[in-house]
C-alpha cells in the first residue's frame, strides 16, 4: 500500500454536481448542515476519503460552489493536491466556474481531471459538443491537457473509471513533506463533551504524535495533543498531506480562531507586513492600484489589507510585479506559500502570488537594493536557494556574492540547513567549504559509479586515475580544490585512494579467467631470473591476448610483484636479490664494470646494462668512467 497521503478536492459552479461526485466516488455525505441539505448547496467545507485500486487512501474535500461561499474554497483549495473541476454536461462552463479556475491558477495546483457530471441528462451528440467547448473555453488554463472523465455522479456510469484515473495521475503527484515542522492550516473548531476542544485541517508539513505540544498562530497559545484522527480512526501518528482531528489539551474552543494555523512552536514568523510576488488576472476589468484594500486570503485565512506597490504604478490585468500587503492584523505565513487577492466590496478574485517573506517594516517604493532582495526571494524560498547555489563546494563569500545577502543572513542560514542535516561542510586550506548534503550525496553517488564501472571494465588497471575521474565527473574546479575534496573523501572513507589511483572501498573481484592468467604469467616468470622475455613471446603461452597482456604486466607492477626497467618486467623479488649481489661486490671490490656485472648476475648485457642504469636511478650505484661504483649516499 502507498504510504504517501495526498487531498483530492472539488472544484466548480454551483448545482453541478461536485457533493453528489463525492457521494458517489467514497460513499459519504459531505453536507452535514441543515441549512445544507434543505438548500441543496454546500456552505461549509465537507470532508470525506476513499480507497483507491492502488491500495491508497485519500482524503476528499468538497468546496461550495455558491459565489457567496468563495471564501470557504479558498480555505479547501489551498490543500489539494488534484483538483477535480465539475462542470454539468448540460450547462458547460458557468461563471463560478470561471472564477474557481482564476483561484487554482493562482494557488498553483498543477494538476487536475476534468469531470463531465450529468451524463445521464445528455446524449451522445450533445456530450460530443460540450467536450468541445469545454476544452476550447479551458484551452488557456492549467486544465488545457486534463484529462475529461464522462460520469453521472446518480446512476454511476463512469464512476470507477474516474476513480482510476485519480489513482493514475497520483502516482505522478509528489506527497507532501512529512519531514520538518508542523504545519496545518486549521478549518473547523469544535469541542466535543468530555474530550474538550478539537481543530481540523490538511497537515501540509511534518508530523503530528500524541502527547506533541504545538503553538496556534498568530494568537502564540500552546497546547497539548490529547487524541488524534485520520478519516474517523483513531491514530496515534498522522503524516502531512492526511485530514487531521486534534484533540487539544489546555486550550479553549473560544481561543481559536477559525483560520489560524496548528505549528511547531517557534518554527514560523509571524507578521502584519508580507513581502509577494503579485499577478492580478487577464480576465481582471480594472487594474490594482496603490493602497487599494483588498482581502488577503491565505490558506484558511481572510484578513484584510492594502496592497503597497513597489516596482509599479498600478498593475494592470495580466501583468505581475513586487509588492507588499499591510494587514490589519498578523498572520503565520512562509516563504512560497500561494495567496489570493478579493475586491474588498463586491467580493470577486482579482489577483494573487506567492509569499516571499514575512516582513519587519514597510519598503520604500521603486528602490532597486528593495528590488534586488525581491527578487533573490521570488528564486525560491531563502533555504532553497542557498541550498540549490551549494550545488558545489563553495565559500561564504562566494555565496555571499552570488544571493546578495550579508554575514549576518548567511550564518543564520547556514545554521538552520546544519541543525536540518541538509548540509556538509569540507575544508580548503583551513577555509570552509559548504555543500549542500544532497548535492555532495548525488556526487559520492556518481563518482563510486564511475570507479565502479572502471573497476568492472578495466579489472587490471587498479583503480581510475584523479585525471581521468575529474574528466568523466565534468568537474570544473580548481584542480587544487579538486584534489583537496578527493582526499578528503578518501579520509572519510567513501573511497580509497592508491597514488593517482581512486578505488572503490570494496576494491576489484577479478575474474576466474583473469585470476588464472595472472598466475599463469607469475608461473613463467618464476624460472626467468634477470632475462625476462619480450611480453610478446609469452602471451600465448600464458593464453593471453596480446593485445591485453601490457595491462597484465603492469597490474602486477601495481602490486608491487614486479619492476619495469626500461620496457623489461622483472620480478621484483630477483631485483631485490640483484641488489643485494651488487652491494656485496662493491664493498667487496670498490667498483664494477658492465662484464663483471654480467658475470655476477649469470645473464647477457642485454640486460645488465638495463639494470646497471636502473640501480644508477635509485641512487644504488653511480657512474665513475665505465664503471659503477656505490651512490655517495651510501655509507
Amino acid at each position: 500500500m502507498d504510504e504517501r497521503h495526498y487531498l483530492v478536492g472539488t472544484a466548480g459552479h454551483v448545482d453541478h454536481g461536485k457533493t453528489e461526485l463525492i457521494r458517489a466516488l467514497s460513499g459519504i455525505e459531505t453536507d452535514r448542515l441543515k441549512e445544507e441539505k434543505q438548500r441543496g448547496i454546500s456552505i461549509e467545507l465537507g470532508f470525506a476519503h476513499m480507497l483507491l485500486p492502488s491500495g491508497r487512501q485519500v482524503g476528499m474535500i468538497d468546496v461550495p460552489g455558491h459565489e457567496r461561499f468563495v471564501r470557504q474554497m479558498l480555505s479547501g483549495a489551498s490543500g489539494m493536491d488534484i483538483v477535480l473541476l465539475v462542470i454539468a454536461a448540460d450547462e458547460g462552463v458557468m461563471p463560478q466556474t470561471q472564477e474557481h479556475l482564476d483561484i487554482l491558477t493562482l494557488l498553483g495546483i498543477p494538476r487536475g481531471i476534468i469531470v463531465l457530471n450529468k451524463v445521464d441528462l445528455v446524449d451522445e451528440d450533445w456530450l460530443e459538443l460540450m467536450e468541445e467547448e469545454v476544452r476550447e473555453k479551458l484551452n488557456d488554463t492549467v486544465f488545457s491537457d486534463a484529462r475529461i472523465c464522462r460520469v453521472s455522479a446518480v446512476t454511476g456510469e463512469g464512476i470507477d473509471i474516474l476513480r482510476q484515473t485519480i489513482d493514475d495521475l497520483l502516482s505522478h503527484v509528489e506527497s507532501k513533506k512529512s519531514t520538518g515542522p508542523v504545519r496545518m492550516p486549521i478549518d473547523r473548531v469544535f469541542s466535543i463533551q468530555g474530550f474538550g476542544t478539537v481543530v481540523t485541517g490538511t497537515l501540509h508539513g511534518g508530523t503530528i504524535e500524541l502527547g506533541q505540544e504545538l503553538a496556534i498562530e498568530p494568537s502564540h497559545l500552546i497546547a497539548k495533543v490529547r487524541s488524534l484522527q485520520v478519516y474517523n480512526s483513531k491514530v496515534n501518528i498522522a503524516g502531512a498531506g492526511q485530514r487531521v482531528a486534534v484533540n487539544l489539551a489546555g486550550i479553549e474552543v473560544a481561543e481559536v480562531e477559525r483560520g489560524s494555523v496548528l505549528v511547531t512552536p517557534n518554527m514560523f514568523k509571524v507578521g502584519k507586513v508580507l513581502d509577494l510576488k503579485v499577478t492580478n488576472l487577464p480576465s481582471a476589468e480594472k487594474p490594482l492600484i496603490q493602497r487599494q484594500r483588498v482581502r488577503f486570503h491565505l490558506g484558511t485565512t481572510e484578513i484584510l489589507g492594502r496592497i503597497h506597490l513597489l516596482d509599479h504604478q498600478e498593475l494592470i490585468p495580466g501583468q505581475e510585479g513586487f509588492a507588499q500587503i499591510l494587514l490589519e492584523d498578523s498572520v503565520l505565513a512562509a516563504p512560497g506559500d500561494r495567496f489570493v487577492l478579493r475586491f474588498y466590496s463586491p467580493t470577486f478574485t482579482i489577483a494573487g502570488g506567492k509569499v516571499l517573506s514575512v516582513a519587519e517594516f514597510k519598503a520604500k517604493r521603486f528602490k532597486q537594493s528593495v528590488l534586488d532582495q525581491m527578487i533573490v526571494k521570488d528564486q525560491g524560498d531563502p533555504l532553497d536557494l542557498l541550498e540549490r547555489e551549494m550545488d558545489e563546494p563553495r565559500t561564504s563569500s562566494d555565496l555571499k556574492t552570488r544571493l546578495h545577502i550579508n554575514s549576518v543572513e548567511l550564518e543564520e542560514f547556514i545554521k538552520t540547513l546544519k541543525e536540518s542535516n541538509r548540509l556538509e561542510i569540507w575544508i580548503e586550506d583551513d577555509v570552509s567549504l559548504y555543500w549542500g548534503k544532497d548535492a555532495a550525496e548525488l556526487w559520492r553517488q556518481k563518482l563510486i559509479t564511475v570507479v565502479k564501472s572502471h573497476e568492472e571494465e578495466y579489472p587490471l588497471r587498479g583503480g581510475i586515475s584523479r585525471e581521468e575521474l575529474k574528466t568523466r565527473l565534468g568537474i570544473t574546479w580548481t584542480h587544487h580544490r579538486w584534489q583537496t575534496i578527493l582526499e578528503q573523501g578518501c579520509s572519510r572513507k567513501y573511497y580509497r585512494i592508491s597514488g593517482s589511483k581512486v578505488q572503490t572501498n570494496e576494491g576489484v573481484q577479478l575474474p576466474p579467467v583473469i585470476a588464472r592468467r595472472l598466475n599463469a604469467l607469475r608461473t613463467f616468470w618464476q624460472n626467468v631470473k634477470l632475462m625476462p622475455p619480450d611480453l610478446g613471446t609469452v602471451s600465448e603461452a600464458c593464453e593471453i591476448p596480446k593485445t591485453e597482456i601490457q595491462e597484465y604486466a603492469g597490474h602486477l607492477c601495481e602490486l608491487g610483484e614486479w619492476v619495469s626497467v626500461n620496457g623489461l618486467f622483472y620480478r621484483t623479488s630477483d631485483i631485490q636479490q640483484a641488489k643485494i649481489t651488487l652491494l656485496e661486490a662493491l664493498r667487496l671490490k670498490g667498483e664494477i664494470g658492465v662484464a663483471e656485472a654480467r658475470e655476477l648476475w649469470e645473464t647477457s648485457r642485454k640486460y645488465a646494462v638495463p639494470l646497471l642504469e636502473f640501480f644508477d636511478q635509485q641512487k644504488i650505484t653511480q657512474r665513475k668512467g665505465d664503471k659503477r661504483v656505490l651512490h655517495s649516499s651510501i655509507n
